[in-house]
């Protein structure tokens, strides 16, 4: 699993980008990617653990739970 930080992520439009830690490479992550019970959200700041998939336009995130690292 990658270490990031979580940089935009629109609630009405339920997608954002994910800066990873090491290579401070931003990806797309769509709200389907997040693995909580519940309303799945991200908050600008928040760290998270993710993995990266090839999507249709790139990597992006999957695999996505809040971490408190």
């Amino acid at each position: 699993m990658r270490l990031g930080t979580v940089k935009q992520f629109d609630q009405n439009s339920s997608f954002g980008f994910i800066e990873d830690d090491q290579n401070h490479k931003s990806y797309f992550v769509f709200y389907t990617a997040i693995k909580e019970e519940g309303y799945r959200r991200l908050q600008v700041g928040q760290k998270v653990k993710y993995q990266l998939a090839q999507g249709k336009n790139g990597l992006q995130c999957v695999n996505v739970y809040l971490t408190s690292v």
